[in-house]
C-alpha cells in the first residue's frame, strides 16, 4: 500500500482520500453534481475506472455523465442470487409523478449547457390540472404540492437559487429515466387528465 492511500496507522484501504471522499458521496446519493461539488464530481470523472470497481462490490453500478455533470450510482441491472439492495428508494405518490414529469419537461426544453431555473408557484399551477381528487379547495392542493416540493428539494432534485422561489432543476433528470419511460408515464396521466375534464 503506498503512502498516498495510508490515511492512518493501521488503515488497509487502497483508495486515496478524495477517492474515499467520492466514493462516500456516491454511496449516500442522490448523485454529485459538477455544479454544487465541482471536486468531488472531478475525482468521479478520473477515477471512474477504480471507484466503478468498489461499487461493484457492493452490487451498485457508477454511472456518470460528463456533459450533464452527473454521476450516480444504481443497482446493478443483472439479476444475480447474491444481490443485495443497498440504495434508498423514494416512493412517488401521484403529485410527487406530476411535478416530477413538468420538471423533467421544463429541463429537456432548455439545452443541456444551460441551467434550467423553474419558478415554485408556476409549477404549482401547472400541476392544477392534475389534482381534481381535490376538487377547488386551493388549500388542499397547495399542501398536496408542497408535499411533494419539499421531498423533491431534500432529494436535490430541485435545488435554492438566490432568487427568492427559484430553483434549479437538477442535470440528473435527464439521464435517470429514458424517454420511453417518461412518454408512457405522460400519456397515462394525459388520459386521467382528458377523463377528469369529460367528468
Amino acid at each position: 500500500m503506498s503512502d498516498t492511500t495510508k490515511l492512518y496507522d493501521g488503515d488497509t484501504g487502497t483508495l486515496t482520500g478524495p477517492q474515499r471522499r467520492a466514493l462516500a458521496e456516491l454511496i449516500r446519493g442522490p448523485y454529485v453534481s459538477s455544479l454544487t461539488k465541482p471536486e468531488i464530481f472531478r475525482t468521479v470523472s478520473d477515477s471512474r475506472a477504480v471507484l466503478a470497481q468498489q461499487l461493484d462490490n457492493l452490487f451498485l453500478t457508477l454511472v456518470v455523465d460528463d456533459a450533464a455533470g452527473v454521476a450516480y450510482t444504481r443497482m446493478w441491472d443483472a439479476d444475480v442470487e447474491d444481490r443485495r439492495a443497498l440504495l434508498r428508494t423514494m416512493s412517488l405518490s401521484f403529485m410527487d409523478t406530476v411535478v416530477l414529469l413538468h420538471l423533467r419537461r421544463e429541463l429537456m426544453n432548455t439545452s443541456p449547457n444551460e441551467r434550467a431555473v423553474v419558478d415554485e408557484d408556476e409549477v404549482f399551477e401547472a400541476t392544477r390540472p392534475y389534482q381534481g381528487a381535490a376538487g377547488t379547495d386551493h388549500t388542499a392542493q397547495q399542501k398536496k404540492f408542497t408535499a411533494s416540493w419539499n421531498k423533491f428539494k431534500n432529494n436535490s432534485i430541485v435545488v435554492k437559487t438566490p432568487t427568492e422561489g427559484r430553483f434549479e432543476i437538477s442535470p440528473v433528470l435527464r439521464i435517470i429515466f429514458s424517454a420511453e419511460e417518461i412518454a408512457a408515464v405522460t400519456a397515462s396521466y394525459d388520459t386521467l387528465l382528458a377523463e377528469a375534464e369529460e367528468q
